[in-house]
């Protein structure tokens, strides 16, 4: 699945491919950029959690399990003040 998730350094918005997958007994996603790379999640008592290894920004990683749990756009963490 396609979801929309905002850098919160830049404010941009980036699509990206999150799909479910197993990894080492623990389900979660993997979720790709455009460029094919990638990582995977989960989400464990309630806070998502990259798990193979990847450092991942911990407000990035909020947005992308906002995203996942299907909240809206506007509630995404960004840095960048709106005018």
């Amino acid at each position: 699945m396609q979801i929309a998730v905002k850098d919160p350094a830049t404010g941009a918005l980036l699509q990206l491919d999150a799909r479910p997958e197993q990894l080492h007994g623990e389900h979660g996603f993997r979720i790709r950029h455009p460029n094919g790379s990638g990582f995977f999640i989960t989400n464990r008592s309630g806070t998502w959690r990259p798990r193979d290894g990847n450092i991942v920004d911990r407000d990035f990683l909020i947005n992308i399990g906002l995203a996942l749990e299907g909240h809206q756009l506007k509630e995404q963490i960004s840095h960048v003040s709106q005018p």
